[in-house]
Order: C-alpha cells, then structure tokens, then sequence
C-alpha cells in the first residue's frame, strides 16, 4: 500500500512540475501578494514614520505670534513634514487648496488673520467666542488618517492658545487687584504679574481642551458634508469585485479551445471576431451589472449619495468593464493550461487590487508605490469613482481617467489578439 502511495505521489509530482509555468505562477503569487502588501500597509502600521512623514501644508495668516509658535512646534515634531512654501512662494489658502485638488497633498492646516486676537480676547471676554483654525483635507482621505493629524494640531495649538489665555488672565486680574493699592505696591504687583505671565507664557506643560478646529473640503469640490466609510468603501471594493471576471472569462475561453468549441466554430460562416465578441460580450455586461448592484446595495441599505453627475458613473463604468474583460482576454491568451490561467489571474487580479488602492489607499503608501499604482486601471478606476461619489465633482474631472483606463483596455486586447490562437 504504501509502495502505492509513494507511486502515485511521485506520478502527479512529474504532472505537476512538467508545468513549469504553472508552478511558478503558483509560489509568485503569494510572495508578489505579501511584498506589495506588506511595503503598501507601512503606512498605516507606522503612520508619521521617517520613510513615510505625513505632508502638511500650513498657511498662516495670523497678524499675531502664536500661530508662529505654533508652527515651530509643529515642525519640531517627527513624522510631519511642514510645507510653508512651494516653488519659493509663502502659501495662501487658495494656492494650498488647489494643491489639494490637484492631489498633490492631502491636508492643509490654516491659521485666519485673528487667530492671535481671538486668542487673547477671549481670555478676558467670555462672549469673545472660540478661536478658530481650519484643517482643510481631501474627502477622499479615511478618518483613520485625518484622526492622528488632527489630534497633533489640536494638542499643540490648544497648549499655545492657552498658555497665553492664562498668562492673559493673570496679568489681568493682578493689574486689577493693584488699581485698588497705594502706587508704591501696585507698582510692586504689576511687576509680579508680569513675570508670572512670561512664565507661563514660556511654560510648556501646560494642557487644555481648548479650540476649535474645523475640517472642511476646498471650496471647489462640492461637498456638503465629509463621506462616510460606505462612500470611501464601496467603489474600491466593487473595482476590486469587477475585475474578477478576468478568471472566469480566462477560463472559459480555455476550456474552449480545449473541447475544440473554437475549431467546430471556425467551420461555420463565422468570422474569428465575431466569435470573440460573443464570449466578451457577456462577460461585459456582467461586470456593468456588478457595479450597478453593489452601488444599489450602497444606495438602499447604507444610504450612499453617488454625487451629481450620473453620467461620469456610466463613464468611468463601462470604460471599467472594458479594461477588465481585456484583461480576461489577455490573461486567456497567454495562459496554457488551467493551472497557469488561475494562477496568473490571481496574481493579476490581486496584485493589481492592492497597488491601485482597492484594498490600501494609496495615499498612505510610500510615494514610489503611489507612482507605481498609476500603473493599474484600478486606482484610475477608482479616482474616477472618487471624483464624482466622494469629492462631488462633474464629468470633465473623470476624462482623464476613462482616457486612462480606455488606454489599458487598448493594450490588453492589443496584446491578447497578438498573441490568441484558436485552436
């Protein structure tokens, strides 16, 4: 028996290595899988780490100090990178929130011109109201990423802001307690109060709950309110859903060719494109389906608004479906047998996911991978999604990213009738 056993081990053992292609495809895949994930997630598990400092722009408008002071502070802080001037300009809130629409930062924190003023006033008015700074970030952006961020800002602005609040006040109180002495002690008094305020002024262990910080978008996308995790959530899942026709649609081809489907077909008055527009074609539809039923999921049972231009959805849609029925093609082309048409779909497919931002937004990858993930339709696919669902934008912001992903589908097909036989 075990004679048997050993037998038939190494007969399907010869099977197995005789697809060399197949084999290697197979031990690829996971290691491709966990080297992009794991360098992709360093930023999110070491989030402010030197290789991968969270860029800050940072306009001050303050006519006072403190937002100065604060500024420094910020800047002596490891893990944020304090960006006050670019191509050797001091920034304004508009040029910061162009910077931010053009995605070429994330956030911006900005300082209005009474900071400072509101500061002190409010130390000795109760009705002077808060001061207020603003954190300006792309909605495209998790809470996850805009949390830490903003408890930096508010931890190190609330100590500034209430370290001169106190001092403000004790002065204050000293000087009024002195008006009511003989000159000689109130001259006396004054002078203490002074020095306890340069004190508490210099002081930097003092902490408070004090200010207020508002997130809101740049004023040129159309958001009313910052999108929930269904919003961000739902358009890199479905990406990463569609593009899974890529195995099937493969596989089927393969198993065409292999039952000799292909060679009675060519029998027929058929032309060869014919054939393989009525295997593309449902697989198409099939992903235009998917992407409607998981945003219906979204729409009906997490209430998900799709932004104002439906007709840019369609777009970046059917431009989607095309790159990903490409892909299918291309990968059945290539592929020789089963084992080589999974394993190369899978490490497409999920390669591809994980680089172009359906499983790890790209903005917390190192910047080399955020350049590489241009490199798949999927962070086009997904940007265009964003575009309109998260960041309320028109049609004209999603061209670029159907051109782009019109352009993938060019290449996949270009390469898969280069390289498909029918037999």
């Amino acid at each position: 028996m075990l004679y048997h056993i050993y037998a038939m081990t190494i007969k399907d053992l010869k099977i197995l290595l005789k697809d060399r292609a197949g084999m290697a495809i197979l031990f690829l895949m996971p290691a491709m899988f966990i080297l992009v994930m794991s360098v992709a997630l360093k930023g999110v598990f070491e989030p402010g780490g030197n290789d991968t400092p969270v860029r800050l722009l940072v306009v001050n408008q303050d006519r006072g100090n403190l937002a100065a002071q604060a500024i420094s502070d910020l800047e002596a802080l490891k893990g944020l990178e304090i960006v006050r001037e670019v191509d050797g300009r001091t920034l304004n809130r508009e040029e910061a929130e162009r910077l931010i629409v053009d995605g070429d930062y994330r956030v911006a924190l900005v300082f209005p011109p009474d900071f400072t003023d509101r500061v002190e006033r409010s130390a000795t008015d109760e009705d002077a109201g808060p001061a207020e700074v603003f954190l300006i970030a792309d909605p495209a952006s998790s809470t996850s990423f805009l949390a830490p961020i903003r408890g930096t800002i508010v931890g190190i602005v609330e100590r500034r802001a209430e370290i001169a609040r106190a001092g403000i006040r004790i002065e204050a109180s000293i000087s009024d307690a002195a008006s009511k002495l003989p000159p000689e002690q109130a001259t006396a008094l004054k002078e203490i109060g002074r020095r306890i305020s340069k004190a508490m002024a210099e002081d930097s262990s003092i902490q408070s709950s004090w200010l207020k910080v508002e997130v809101v978008a740049p004023a040129e996308f159309r958001v009313k309110r910052f999108p929930n995790s269904v919003e961000q959530n739902v358009p890199g899942y479905t990406i990463f859903g569609v593009f899974f026709i890529v195995q099937t649609l493969a596989t089927s081809l393969l198993r065409e060719k292999q039952e000799g489907t292909f060679r009675r077909l060519l029998t027929a008055p058929i032309s060869k494109s014919a054939i393989l527009l009525g295997k593309l074609l449902p697989c198409y539809l099939v992903t235009l389906i998917q992407v409607t039923l998981m945003f219906g999921i979204g729409v009906v049972a997490f209430h998900m608004g799709l932004g104002h231009a439906p007709g840019a959805l369609v777009a970046v849609t059917l431009a989607t479906g095309l790159a990903a029925t490409g892909l299918g093609l291309m990968v059945a082309a290539l592929g020789k047998t089963p084992e080589q048409v999974g394993g190369l779909s899978s490490l497409l497919v999920l390669t591809m996911a994980a680089l172009g931002g359906s499983m790890v937004p790209t903005f917390v990858m190192p910047r080399f991978m955020q350049v590489l993930s241009r490199l798949t339709p999927h962070a086009w696919a997904l940007e265009g999604y964003q575009n309109v669902i998260v960041r309320g934008l028109g049609f004209s912001s999603v061209v670029p990213d159907v051109a782009a992903l019109l352009g993938f589908a060019a290449v996949f097909f270009g390469v898969a009738l280069w390289r498909f036989r029918f037999d």
